[in-house]
């Protein structure tokens, strides 16, 4: 055997082979690695194998500016793998192999049957790889290249599947970073398989000045800004996978690569309808979402994602299996029912409406109020019978014998109620109820301008002993991207008059205190000023602010009520067009709601 190099891969060739069907030793020292050749004796077609560390390399299945993928035979543990070998070159480069190594770890811990799966990793002459389960049954692209557009049913249950497979993958710490056709594979029951985290990174980590990670087809704006992929991206890159394998042309597609990626940043993707008429209205709007260039005007999740690609599926599939539905006798009673059906509901849907919006409002309040408790002491986890359980600390219960009961000295009280409210109440901005937009200027219209309203419970808090309060935001997302938004001021605002009910429906001329002539005022009988504060421009999402609102601390041993309301407005003076996007109670998940923050002496 000698060691050749084959594209910059270290390989071990072989000299001579024996022939896989008559056993006639075969000399194939002229014969480079996985070429076609033929038994002398018995003619029978081979290919030329290779060796790379304990594994024998039966054909090359792909190969990458970073390295190449392999059909192989693991000698060890006797059966075929796909082996991914990294180049020489990248190899020199330790913090790069590192990396890489960490990466296959991680992935190696995830069990997911649309997660093409790893069995092992290693170095060998310098040359990091990893052994990975053989996927051979076909691969998206070839299936694109030979049909152009592909079935909407079948592109909608791969979808389902490869959402799947993020979802676990995120779930562990990881992000794709390279979503395309070439990376979705389908094994022998097809089955779809995300392959090839090459380009994925931990959740944080950002692409070197100068560096994109992704496929100029598919990448998302924020990723070719410089941003690090996240689940958000990952989302865009899957939703112009399915865009281009649907309709068989990309959702943006120019002369250059250049031209290519930029043209997201000038317009939006077109109706996929303009490319294939028949896709259901459903599975359009699907794609449009998924490709906003907002990543905040995106699924938020891949459970919602999921969610709605599988709403879109059902009817296609129902229409498939060939049920019909049996036609109703024609008779007076239909048209007399369904009128006395339509009035029910008219009258029944506004009853349902404030029903599920009180429930909505009460479920925040729970949530807000148990991770208030949690901040407080007042619930605390204990193991019971082997399990972390939380329970409620009694806090009349006496002290323990001999230890005096310690006061709380400092309240955490996230807003269990919040809205922002806007002069222009059919504003796509206040469509996301995870984002409460605060927006004024000198160049604001006052049919643009908007306020937000924060609601904090007050219960367990020991107002005579208050020294000193703050108020934290955290940014929701940037402003637009093709505008920039500068410095400007915010005020905070306490009502004075504890608050009769009100949740997320309030309107500009409705909310309590507002001044609706004005895009930065409140009412003077109504609301106290306790705060202003210089907002930087541009936020990065999920930066946090703290604000000293100190001037509250006097306000709150006065007022009585059990709940406090602050009202944020920006300055009318300062030209900032976009406004500052502030995560709500309802992104709780992801990034902190507006929380109170409140110090005993």
């Amino acid at each position: 055997m000698s060691n050749e190099l084959a594209g910059d891969i270290l390989i071990e060739r072989f000299e001579v082979i024996a022939c896989s069907k008559c056993s006639q030793p075969i000399d194939t020292s002229q014969s480079a690695p996985f070429t076609q050749i033929h038994c002398p004796v018995c003619g029978q077609e081979m290919r030329v194998p290779a060796r790379f560390a304990n594994f024998i390399l039966l054909e090359q299945l792909g190969k990458g500016g970073m390295g190449a993928v392999y059909k192989a035979y693991d000698e060890t543990l006797g059966r075929t793998v796909a082996l991914k070998v990294m180049q020489q070159s990248i190899g020199q480069d330790r913090a790069f192999v590192e990396q890489f190594l960490q990466e296959a770890r991680a992935l190696a811990a995830i069990n997911n049957p649309h997660i093409v799966q790893i069995y092992s990793y290693g170095e060998e002459n310098g040359q990091p790889y990893i052994v990975m389960e053989l996927v051979d049954g076909n691969r998206l692209d070839h299936l694109q290249e030979k049909h152009k557009a592909l079935d909407e049913a079948f592109v909608l249950q791969t979808a389902i599947q490869v959402i799947q497979g993020l979802q676990a993958a995120n779930a562990a710490g990881m992000t794709h970073g390279d979503i395309k056709p070439a990376n979705i594979l389908f094994d022998k029951a097809g089955s779809a398989k995300v392959a090839d985290f090459g380009l994925a990174r931990f959740k944080g980590e950002r692409p070197k000045p100068g560096e994109v990670w992704g496929t100029p087809y598919y990448v998302a704006p924020e990723v070719v800004k410089g941003q690090a992929p996240n689940a958000g991206s990952d989302i865009y890159s899957l939703g112009g996978t399915l865009y281009h394998v649907l309709t068989g042309e990309p959702p943006f597609n120019c002369e250059t690569v250049t031209d290519t990626v930029l043209l997201r940043f000038k317009e939006p993707p077109p109706d996929p309808r303009v490319f294939k008429n028949s896709v259901t209205p459903k599975t359009a709007a699907i794609l449009l979402r998924t490709l906003e260039m907002d990543p905040f005007a995106r699924y938020p999740t891949y459970e919602s994602l999921l969610k709605d690609v599988s709403n879109a599926l059902a009817p296609l599939l129902e229409a498939r299996s060939g049920k019909k539905k049996t036609p109703e006798r024609r008779s007076l009673a239909v048209p007399i029912m369904i009128g006395l059906v339509v009035l029910a509901l008219i009258g029944g849907l506004s009853v349902l409406g404030l029903n599920i919006i009180k429930v909505k409002q009460a479920e925040k309040k729970a949530q807000a109020q148990r991770a208030a408790d949690i901040a407080a002491g007042r619930l605390k986890q204990v193991m019971r019978n082997g399990q972390l359980v939380w329970v409620r600390v009694d806090a009349a219960a006496p002290a323990a014998a001999g230890a005096a009961a310690t006061p709380a000295n400092e309240w955490t009280l996230p807003a269990d109620l919040d809205a922002a409210v806007s002069r222009d109440v059919g504003s796509a901005d206040f469509k996301d109820p995870a984002i409460l937009l605060l927006r004024a200027g000198n160049k604001t219209a006052l049919e643009e301008a908007s306020k937000i309203y924060l609601r904090f419970p007050l219960a367990g808090v020991d107002r005579e002993r208050l020294d000193q309060a703050s108020l934290q935001l955290t940014a929701g997302r940037k402003g637009s991207i093709k505008t920039k938004s500068n410095p400007y001021k915010l005020t905070v605002w306490a009502l004075k008059n504890a608050q009769a009910a009100w949740d997320d429906t309030l309107t500009w001329a409705g909310a309590p205190g507002n001044d609706p002539k004005s895009v930065d005022g409140m009412l003077a009988d109504e609301a106290v000023q306790v705060a202003t504060f210089d907002m930087p421009a541009n936020p990065e999402t999920g930066d946090r602010l703290l604000i000293d609102v100190n001037p509250l601390v006097p306000f709150l041993r006065d007022f009585t009520g059990n709940e406090v309301t602050l009202v944020l407005t920006a300055d009318a003076d300062t030209d900032q067009k976009n406004g500052w996007r502030i995560t709500s109670s309802e992104d709780a998940g992801r990034f902190p709601p507006p929380t109170l923050l409140l110090k005993a002496k």
